[in-house]
């Protein structure tokens, strides 16, 4: 008997568990089915190789994303009939398919296999004899919900479920919005060294600056994304400066919940939210270290060590490390990286899981830490003088640098009471203190090579303390199938910035500089501190009726700021209070049809406080925000491949925009609205064959604004940094037989249509279209000695070709990343 997936964790929840020998009475019984299984199964095992395999005892899911993990087996089957199970240990040396029998020993599962690296689990459901079946005869359920879990690994490049959308882990082919999730094959395939550069193929994102060491600027669908790292609000400060900078080699998933998201998180822009999922402890031993070299005389080592403590397996552990060293592109830029993060869970039951999530950063980067703007003319417009070089610096190399010292430490808590109540609290606190002193760009004299500058520094650091508490609920009423989640999050900054004075300094040929030499940093000018603080409460009900789910999600949030500044030379100080309260959310309707086509729609609102006073004194309103999103969703049954269709309409109100009465203020008559459409495919074929297609077009105005002191209004302009069109694909394929067995191509096209850098459209970046390259080889297709050892070669940017990625002022250009090749050796046992 086969039933739809709406029953299947209900029926198999309510049946007895047959023993073990109940189901070696099965295959002797001899039906049909079980015998159709053991051909399969003897043919795979007569042709697949031996491994070594060492799974503790621990909840079955664990146990077998382990088992993925060791034997590359894609395991289909339903994680909700799996929760409550526990995993028989297996230690030695096993085929596939005897590991996954032995595996699953006394669960009541068996494998199916499809093909040699698929296999779906049934479950063995007794019956009082139905119709055609004699008597101590077993039916077999077929279950069709993949085992990924929300915040593990990925199978291959394409996601099945997300950990932000909805906090619940639904599937992403049932989530009424689009979500965009890159897994760990995918950064490692493509030696993404950077959050920026793991989200260049993804649709409707565009990254501001080329080489930048200190923050990953990312514009999403128009919108600076709220950032968040597992879950838990990420530090930002008074003025924006101690964001921390999340190093990519420690992270297992990025997640890009696109539109209003503020339903369930509380402020954010209307753009999306960036989740970053962290690596966890992994009950599968896990050892990796790795070096890499490359352009610029980068030299980096990294390591990643997991696995159980206990020989139960209730005690896992994880350590990360990076160390490295290494120029720009740009003269004088340079950057020492050291990071390490480590993690311990404890699971002292099948339904209690604590784990404990830390990281420390720092960052030293002589010459600032990214290149400053430079001149319209001689980057994007021609300069009789001729082009100015990538390369070049126009900082002081003895003035420029900037530290970074960031530090987070939390914890995820989740326990089950029984199969309706779940219980989880996330938890972190964070500092980041980050010190930035550079020489800028005032502007371009007149003979096109002269350029006028100045000194200032501004250190900012921040602390911030949330918690996100949650209770989940899984049940029925009649014939509706319910996941509610009720929530109380709550959330802290405290920051400090301080601004120089600004300084002059002595002006340079763009084109031949002669630096100063003896830069001193000015005084301090204004100092601003900060206090923030959110309370969110929300609720959201996740209800399915047949093929029908219906998302529904509200969420109550009171914010407040006190915000002091005080000028250093007069002593005066200012201080604004601000209280912000609102009432957000999302409703959702997806339709999902046999064979995996889910076609949504989707209206959700956002709100995000807004700092400043207008003309009379008074604090801004937040700025709030509206999106009608519909889309379709394939993931075809059986397959590894996610197609996604999206079409929004969203907008932004309470701009500022300029006050008609006084120029010197603003007022919130504007108005921003963003329209477009999102493709996207992902697919991992085979086990040699992994692809990323995507195709964004976005057409941006602002449609509300007040004209300014010289009459000019940007009603109709476009919005900064929203290409009228995006389109890439990468594809990556592995030789798995033959002589070339080991070898591994990857190449990608990525295109970025014209974007605007500023709300006056002055600057246009051109179209630019870039490859990319991968090339590496696993040694131990033709060297067993050498198991676990590959070395691979990527190149961005491949014909290293110059341009610009945005301009936003006359001395405000930035080019994009020259040619970048990096050859890594990993070792993994």
């Amino acid at each position: 008997m086969v039933i739809g997936l709406s029953g299947v964790a209900a029926l198999v929840l309510a049946m007895p568990t047959p023993t073990t020998a109940a189901i070696d009475h099965a295959a002797r019984d001899g039906t049909a089915i079980g015998a159709r299984i053991t051909r399969v199964a003897a043919i795979v095992a007569d042709a697949d190789e031996i491994l070594d395999f060492a799974i503790a005892a621990q909840p079955l899911d664990e146990a077998l994303a382990a088992y993925g993990t060791i034997s590359g087996v894609q395991l289909i089957y339903d994680s909700h009939a799996t929760r409550r199970l526990r995993a028989t240990p297996i230690t030695g040396r096993y085929d596939r398919v005897e590991a996954l029998r032995q595996l699953l020993a006394g669960t009541g599962l068996v494998p199916q296999f499809t093909a040699q690296r698929s296999a779906t689990l049934v479950g063995v459901v007794a019956e009082a004899d139905p119709a055609g079946i004699h008597d101590g005869a077993v039916v077999l359920d077929a279950l069709e919900v993949t085992s990924e879990t929300a915040i593990g690994p990925t199978h291959g490049y394409v996601a099945r479920r997300s950990a932000t959308a909805t906090k619940t882990g639904t599937s992403i082919l049932e989530t009424p919005q689009a979500v965009n999730v890159i897994g760990r094959k995918e950064i490692e395939d493509r030696q993404a060294q950077s959050v920026s550069q793991a989200l260049l193929y993804t649709p409707g994102v565009l990254t501001q600056y080329g080489t930048d060491v200190r923050y990953d600027w990312l514009y999403v669908r128009g919108f600076v994304p709220g950032r968040y790292l597992d879950g838990l609000r990420l530090p930002y400060g008074a003025r924006g400066y101690s964001q921390p900078r999340i190093e990519s080699y420690g992270l297992e998933r990025i997640e890009l919940l696109k539109g209003p998201a503020s339903g369930l998180y509380g402020q954010n822009s209307p753009g999306g939210l960036l989740n970053l999922v962290s690596k966890r402890p992994s009950a599968v031993p896990l050892r990796e270290i790795q070096l890499q070299t490359g352009s610029f005389g980068r030299a980096q080592a990294a390591f990643d060590l997991s696995g159980p403590i206990d020989p139960d397996g209730r005690i896992l552990y994880r350590l990360t490390g990076l160390a490295r060293t290494t120029g720009t592109q740009v003269d004088y830029l340079e950057e020492d990286r050291v990071f390490i993060a480590p993690s311990v869970t404890i699971r002292p039951d099948a339904d209690t899981s604590f784990t404990i999530l830390s990281q420390y950063l720092h960052i030293n980067s002589p010459g600032g830490g990214a290149p400053q703007g430079l001149p319209t003319l001689g980057t994007l417009y021609t300069n009789p003088r001729g082009r100015i070089p990538t390369s070049r610096f126009i900082g002081e190399p003895n003035y420029d640098s900037f530290k970074l010292d960031q530090a987070f430490i939390g914890y995820a808590f989740e326990h089950r009471f029984n199969d309706v109540w779940t219980v989880r609290q996330n938890l972190r606190f964070a500092h980041v203190e980050a010190d930035t002193q550079r020489v800028q760009a005032i502007g371009l004299g007149a003979d096109g090579r002269t350029l006028s500058r100045y000194a200032w520094a501004f250190p900012e650091r921040s602390n911030l303390f949330n918690v996100d508490n949650q209770a989940e609920a899984r049940f029925s009423t009649g014939p509706f199938d319910h996941t509610l989640l009720l929530g109380v999050d709550y959330l802290r900054e405290d920051a400090r910035y301080d601004e120089s004075q600004l300084r002059g300094v002595p002006s340079v040929n763009i084109f031949a500089p002669v630096y100063a030499g003896t830069v001193t940093r000015p005084p301090l000018g204004t100092r601003i501190t900060q206090s923030r603080n959110q309370v969110g409460l929300y609720a959201q009900d996740e209800i399915r009726f047949g093929g029908f789910s219906l998302t529904l999600s509200g969420r109550q949030d009171w914010a407040d700021a006190l915000t002091r500044t005080r000028t250093a030379a007069t002593g005066a100080l200012a201080r604004v209070k601000q209280d912000d309260a609102a009432f957000t959310g999302r409703v959702g309707l997806s339709y999902l049809f046999d064979g995996g086509f889910a076609p949504y729609v989707s209206y959700a609102t956002s709100f995000q406080p807004t700092s400043g006073t207008n003309r009379v004194g008074s604090p801004f309103a937040p700025t709030t925000g509206d999106q009608i999103e519909g889309g379709i969703k394939v993931q075809p049954t059986g397959t590894n491949l996610l197609l996604t269709g999206t079409v929004f309409d969203l907008k932004q109100q309470n701009v500022l925009t300029p006050d008609a009465l006084d120029f010197r203020f603003n007022t919130q008559a504007g108005e921003a609205r963003v329209r477009g459409l999102e493709l996207e495919a992902k697919a991992s074929l085979t086990d040699s064959l992994d692809i990323v297609a995507s195709y964004a077009a976005m057409n941006s105005r602002f449609t509300k604004a007040n004209a300014d002191a010289t009459g000019a209004s940007i009603v109709g302009n476009e919005l900064p940094f929203v290409p009228r069109h995006q389109a890439s694909v990468w594809l990556d394929y592995t030789i798995r037989t033959g002589d070339w067995a080991g070898l591994g191509l990857g190449a990608g096209v990525r295109y970025i249509g014209v974007s605007v850098g500023d709300n006056a459209n002055l600057y246009r970046t051109p179209v630019v279209t870039l490859v990319d390259a991968a090339l590496r080889y696993d040694f131990g297709y033709r060297y067993p000695a050498l198991q676990g050892v590959d070395l691979a070669l990527n190149a961005t940017n491949l014909f290293d070709k110059t341009y610009v990625t945005t301009c936003i002022a006359a001395t405000g250009c930035f080019y994009g990343n020259r040619q970048t090749i990096l050859a890594t050796l990993r070792y993994r046992w």
